[in-house]
C-alpha cells in the first residue's frame, strides 16, 4: 500500500463523514449490488463499499467530498471493473450515479470542478446513452 501524506491523510479526515453517508445511504455496490450483507464474489474483503471517485488521478483530493464525484462500489468493482476506462468512460460511470443515487448527479458540477474551461465537457446525451443502453439490457448490474 502506498504512504499517504499528511495533507492528503488531513483531507481524507475531513471528508470522511460524507464518504461514511453515501456508503451507508447507499447499502450495496451502485454496479453489481454486492455488499457484506448479501455477498456477491468469494472473497468477503471484495463484497467491502468502498468510494470510488469518478474524477479520478489529479483531480481525486478535490473530489473526496464531493457527492457528485462519488460511486459507491464494492472492492472488486473498484479495482477491476471501472479500472478500464475503455469500456467504463466518465460519462457511463455518471450514468451509473444518475440511475443509482438521482440527488446526488450534478452533471454541470461535475464538468466544472474537471475543467472550468470546458463547461460540455461531457454532455447529458452521452450519460443518457448509457442509462438508455442499461435498461434495454435490463441486467442487475449496471
Amino acid at each position: 500500500m502506498r504512504r499517504m501524506s499528511a495533507k492528503f491523510r488531513a483531507r481524507a479526515k475531513e471528508a470522511k463523514p460524507v464518504r461514511d453517508r453515501l456508503v451507508a445511504r447507499a447499502g450495496c455496490c451502485m454496479i453489481c449490488g454486492a455488499s457484506q450483507k448479501r455477498p456477491k464474489h468469494h472473497l468477503a474483503a471484495l463484497n467491502q463499499l468502498v468510494c470510488h471517485e469518478i474524477s479520478n488521478g489529479p483531480l481525486r483530493q478535490k473530489s473526496l467530498d464531493k457527492p457528485f464525484c462519488i460511486l459507491v462500489l464494492c472492492a472488486y468493482c473498484n479495482q477491476h471493473e471501472v479500472e478500464d476506462k475503455g469500456k467504463w468512460p466518465q460519462s457511463r460511470q455518471l450514468a451509473v450515479l444518475k440511475d443509482k443515487s438521482p440527488e446526488n448527479y450534478d452533471l454541470t458540477s461535475f464538468n466544472f470542478l474537471v475543467n472550468p474551461n470546458a463547461p460540455r465537457r461531457i454532455e447529458q446525451h452521452e450519460v443518457d446513452y448509457w442509462v438508455k443502453q442499461h435498461k434495454i439490457n435490463d441486467n442487475s448490474s449496471f
